[in-house]
């Protein structure tokens, strides 16, 4: 599995938050109204950031091997739910980020307030989480110092072991 790209993550955020603020623009001009934005979604978020958090440290301390309650299965579906987490957050802090600037930029109003608070803190709530996915991705990536037995051939022992 390779490491998530942070060119990768703003694109996919830039993409999704032009594409949103367009959807919010063009929806106040031709409706005269906007879709709600609840703190719920960033609540929502907070709780996948702390989840992925634990797990990650399960693994950190499974690496380190001290005692934990993570096995190496749920260190790899870790792994897989760091980039996705990842991938997601970009995701959705591109749609919150799209409705965060068409309020900003038609503000004025107590509704457009109110969405700009909530929009804002959901934003903030994704970026907390694609942060933790970074760091949660980077715990878990092995590389050639993690393996048990060093390979010195196919006719090799492991280290510590009395040839018979």
């Amino acid at each position: 599995m390779h490491r998530t790209r942070w060119t990768t993550l703003l694109a996919c955020f830039l993409l999704l938050a032009v594409l949103s603020g367009a959807g919010y623009d063009l929806s106040l001009r031709h409706h005269g109204w906007v879709p709600a934005v609840s703190l719920w979604g960033g609540a929502a978020v907070l709780v996948m950031t702390l989840l992925v958090l634990v797990a990650g440290r399960g693994v950190r301390r499974l690496r380190a091997h001290e005692p934990t309650w993570m096995t190496p299965t749920g260190a790899a579906m870790t792994a897989l739910a760091a980039q996705s987490s990842s991938l997601g957050a970009a995701a959705l802090g591109g749609l919150y980020a799209g409705a965060l600037v068409c309020a900003l930029v038609h503000r004025g109003t107590p509704a457009m307030t109110g969405l700009t608070w909530s929009a804002g803190g959901c934003v903030a709530a994704c970026v907390l989480w694609l942060g933790t996915g970074l760091l949660v991705e980077h715990w878990c990536a092995i590389d050639e110092s993690d393996d048990d037995t060093q390979d010195h051939g196919p006719h090799s022992l492991p280290p510590g072991s009395a040839a018979a």
